[in-house]
């Protein structure tokens, strides 16, 4: 048991070591420079930063890792991984940990990014790309708010910013990509 400031905290290795089995990545590694926080370009939109989430896991503090919004608003990007002087695939460690989320069904502070995730990868898998109008109709009529964005979106469309009819690229080749994937998960 670890007291910090005046959190009472019991570390746990298991959490560290399972990401370490699924991802391939050592987050002991982590010495908490913050040049990955430093470069974040959602960081500011996150619950903790990504030097935060590395210390969350490290100490196996299970719901600051997972239930958190951190998981979710992190774009992938990969400036963090990048910018790591200890090579430590941070965005890999992400998204592992979004992927044991799902698969324990834990509640956490998405603010419907959660959905939003869902939704890109669905339009994608069907279409092979994306179609911009489909994704904001879809998750504004999900969210109860299904004309917010409507006066923007026909701005954007009158521009020729956005096309009103979705176009499709190899969908069957991207749904092969989907399932193959899924069937190497398993």
């Amino acid at each position: 048991m670890k007291i910090i400031g005046d959190k009472q905290i019991k570390i746990d290795t298991a959490l560290a070591k399972e990401i370490a089995e699924r991802s391939g990545e050592n987050v002991f590694l982590c010495y908490q420079c913050k040049k990955c926080a430093s470069g974040c370009p959602s960081r500011e939109f996150m619950t903790s930063t990504p030097t935060q989430l590395m210390r969350y896991v490290q100490l196996g503090m299970i719901d600051e890792a997972m239930k958190q919004n951190t998981i979710w608003y992190c774009l992938s990007c990969e400036t963090c991984s990048t910018r790591c002087p200890q090579d430590i695939d941070i965005a890999h460690v992400v998204d592992t940990i979004r992927i044991m989320v799902q698969e324990k069904k834990i509640k956490a502070d998405t603010k419907n990014s959660r959905l939003f995730n869902w939704l890109w990868m669905t339009i994608l898998r069907y279409m092979g790309r994306m179609y911009e109008i489909g994704l904001t109709g879809a998750l504004n009529l999900f969210t109860g708010k299904p004309f917010k964005d409507m006066s923007l979106g026909m701005k954007m469309i009158k521009k020729g910013k956005l096309k009103l009819f979705p176009s499709f690229k190899k969908p069957l080749e991207t749904k092969k990509m989907f399932d193959r994937a899924k069937r190497l998960s398993k």
